[in-house]
């Protein structure tokens, strides 16, 4: 509502010093005319009556109008000065406040060691808040529990060390409720407990607040300030400290993350060398059975053609190793035509049994017999051959057979 008295108060003003200026045109005026009718003597006679009262008129305007409203407008500059002064320390105080989350916030993701960053947040935040000792507990999962995890003050030798069960007294209460306390005398409150290696003896007042991730409700820990004095708090200590636990609570989050990012890589790389270890001894025995084999073993393609070759395979074809790579096993033989369908036997995933002829490197040819069966390598389909040379076995077969026809000729000879 508007202020009608100081309004009205005004328009009075404006009024009086109306009416003394109209009187004084009055009297130049009463002058005048007097003179004009040769009276000048009665006016002179009461001239000194007017003169006199238009000063004292003006002096109790003055008195009873100017002056009060002139003490008041000083008394109004004063109070808005008091109110810039005001203003400008509240602003330099937010300015402040704002300087201690970029502080706090560049402390919490340094390249340092978590465990320094922590220090350095608790630290920060207990000179921007005024605080003797700035606490930080996290909480850990297993055992349900809050664990000092860093300090500003003289309590440096209780970090790790001292652990609180949570809703056990107040850091425990308010991880528990996920609300913050305010005390002015904490240690006279039904919640507190007194924490065997954490003498707080010499403080008063606290503020705890608690640490959690808003998005998904998750307990972090717990940030708590102790002072020796008695304290109350303004709401722009109160905005500042819950957008500090609000950074704090996202970087604790991103660190146990990264840990458990950096445990799951540790794990698989461990895995992965564990099992590099086995498939490199297993190649190794696999390798040493095959290259010390008596039959000549190939892996081919489902065309033919030769990716791996043995030793005795070498001896075999009396071909080098590095050439013997480059050829197709199938144009070895003499008649590849009923080779060729051991792809398509081996495709059904039966084993292939074949007789040819192999030819070698200097022409000769060799009789061999040939089994085949599928093999997959990194994804890909493969042809392992086993070649063996019946080149005995087939000279006693035709012994056998000679005898025997020698055996017939006899037989009938003696008949």
């Amino acid at each position: 509502m508007p202020d009608t008295s100081g309004m009205h108060r005004k328009g009075l003003l404006i009024v009086s010093i109306a009416l003394v200026l109209i009187s004084a045109v009055l009297i130049g005026g009463a002058m005048g005319f007097a003179v004009a009718r040769r009276a000048l003597g009665v006016f002179l006679s009461v001239l000194p009556a007017l003169l006199a009262g238009i000063p004292l008129l003006s002096y109790l305007l003055y008195k009873r109008m100017i002056y009060p409203y002139y003490h008041r407008l000083e008394d109004a500059n004063l109070e808005l000065h008091l109110k810039q002064e005001e203003l400008l320390d509240t602003k330099d105080d937010l300015f402040i406040k704002f300087l201690g989350i970029y502080d706090a916030n560049y402390a919490a993701n340094s390249p340092r060691l978590f465990e320094q960053r922590l220090r350095d947040v608790a630290d920060i935040t207990a000179k921007v808040m005024e605080a003797d000792t700035c606490l930080l507990y996290l909480y850990q999962q297993k055992g349900d529990r809050l664990v000092l995890a860093a300090t500003n003050g003289p309590h440096s030798d209780a970090v790790s060390k001292v652990s609180v069960l949570l809703g056990d007294g107040i850091e425990g209460w308010v991880g528990r409720r996920l609300e913050p306390i305010m005390l002015k005398n904490f240690r006279f409150d039904a919640r507190y407990r007194e924490t065997q290696g954490l003498d707080l003896s010499l403080y008063n007042s606290l503020y705890c607040l608690p640490l959690y991730v808003y998005s998904n409700g998750s307990l972090m820990g717990v940030m708590e300030l102790l002072y020796s004095r008695q304290r109350s708090f303004t709401d722009e200590e109160i905005t500042f400290f819950t957008t500090l636990a609000g950074i704090i609570s996202t970087t604790i989050q991103n660190e146990q993350l990264q840990a458990e990012l950096r445990k799951m890589n540790l794990e698989l790389e461990q895995w992965v060398s564990e099992k590099t270890e086995e498939l490199r001894a297993s190649e190794e025995r696999y390798r040493t059975l095959v290259e010390n084999a008596c039959e000549s073993i190939f892996v081919i393609s489902e065309s033919g053609d030769i990716v791996f070759a043995n030793n005795q395979a070498v001896r075999l074809t009396g071909v080098e190793k590095y050439e013997l790579l480059h050829k197709n096993l199938f144009e070895m033989f003499s008649d590849s035509s009923d080779i060729s369908r051991i792809v398509s036997e081996v495709s059904e995933g039966r084993e292939a049994l074949r007789h040819g002829e192999l030819r070698k490197s200097d022409g000769a040819r060799v009789p061999v017999e040939m089994s085949a069966v599928s093999l997959t390598l990194m994804g890909k389909r493969f042809i392992q051959a086993v070649l063996r040379d019946i080149s005995q076995r087939v000279r006693l077969e035709r012994l056998l057979d000679e005898k025997e026809r020698e055996l017939a000729e006899l037989r009938q000879r003696s008949r």
